[in-house]
């Protein structure tokens, strides 16, 4: 009689710890989708914004974190992964149309910052072929607009990455390139 009191409360705590994983997991946080886009800017009122001899523009992350405020920034402490894996995006292809990146889930809280460490930066030229450039702080940190975003149960949170290049400092080969970022929250 003891071992089937003991079963049901074990049964019990089993179904209890499982239903309390799935609620923590879907509803005690908030989702975040980072998408990334490279903005179209007009220059002399033409646009796209880059020589018509850019054909890609390549960059690989090594990840993408979001910083939770009111913990440290200068170290691990309070990022959280959102990209957990290197990956390569061509900022030509998203001129028009955002890419998402990674949708994941955080803990209540309030995030303010954006860190992407860029690894490569490739441009294929229609004359040269493909360049390899430096970006001289292979880590970037950006402020999210607005003081970031709230994440709390259930919410669901899409934030933006936008990330240019200097038309003229990719045509003067000169082997570095500094990124415009900004990072905003958008409906």
């Amino acid at each position: 009689m003891a071992k089937a009191k003991i079963a049901t409360v074990l049964a019990i705590l089993i179904v209890g710890g499982i239903a309390g994983y799935f609620f923590w997991h879907d509803y005690a946080q908030g989702t975040v989708t980072l998408r990334i886009s490279d903005p179209p800017q007009l220059q002399n009122g033409n646009n796209p914004h880059y020589d018509p001899s850019i054909l890609h523009i390549y960059i690989t992350f090594t990840e993408i974190d979001v910083h939770q405020a009111g913990f440290g920034s200068t170290n691990s402490t309070g990022w959280h992964a959102l990209v957990r894996s290197p990956t390569t995006v061509d900022l030509i292809s998203v001129l028009n149309t955002p890419r998402t990146l990674a949708s994941t889930n955080l803990a209540t809280g309030t995030y303010d910052q954006l860190r992407f460490p860029v690894s490569t930066a490739i441009v294929t030229f229609s004359s040269t072929g493909n360049v390899t450039y430096t970006i001289p702080s292979s880590s970037f940190k950006v402020s999210i607009t607005g003081g970031g975003f709230q994440s709390s149960p259930g919410a669901r949170v899409n934030l933006l990455l936008t990330i240019s290049f200097s038309d003229n400092e990719i045509l003067a080969m000169n082997g570095y390139l500094t990124p415009h970022a900004s990072a905003q929250v958008v409906g």
